[in-house]
């Protein structure tokens, strides 16, 4: 195997305050940079707008306005409603009023000899018939494919 060589330091070598001595850099008198105006960029400002999402704002707005309207309109129908319910029942009433008044207005013992006066006979006196009917079948249309064939039978006859 190869040995290592011996490191051998410069140190033997060297004396201190022998070293290159580093120069000392001038100050100068520096100028003030002169500096121009700078003028003024316009700023641009560009606003983006997301066609899509501006639908959706319209599309939620219309939607807004049509359930407020139809909240309107269900409010305005339950007052029709309550007020053509309380007309109703107050013309149930009436009804009932009038039919009891129309029933008490006539005797029906009356009416059955005027009745009988007139000619008329009760029905459970009179004879009862059952008469039977049979309606006739209506001939049956003619068929696409008879329709066909007739054309055909036709056309070469």
């Amino acid at each position: 195997m190869v040995q290592k060589p011996k490191i051998q330091y410069v140190g033997q070598f060297y004396v201190y305050g022998s070293e290159a001595q580093a120069l000392e850099r001038k100050k100068e008198h520096r100028r003030a940079k002169t500096k121009l105006p700078l003028s003024r960029i316009e700023r641009i400002e560009k606003i983006y707008v997301d066609p899509v999402a501006l639908g959706g704002i319209v599309v939620a707005f219309v939607m807004l306005f049509t359930m407020a309207a139809g909240a309107l309109q269900l409010r305005e129908d339950w007052e029709d409603y309550s007020r053509m319910s309380g007309y109703v029942s107050e013309l149930k009433k009436e009804n009932a009023e009038l039919t009891k008044t129309y029933r008490a207005g006539y005797d029906l013992e009356e009416i059955r000899k005027r009745a009988l006066a007139l000619g008329l006979v009760p029905s459970d006196e009179m004879e009862t018939v059952t008469i039977q009917v049979q309606i006739p079948t209506p001939e049956p249309e003619p068929t696409l494919w008879e329709n066909i064939t007739w054309f055909w039978k036709g056309l070469f006859a």
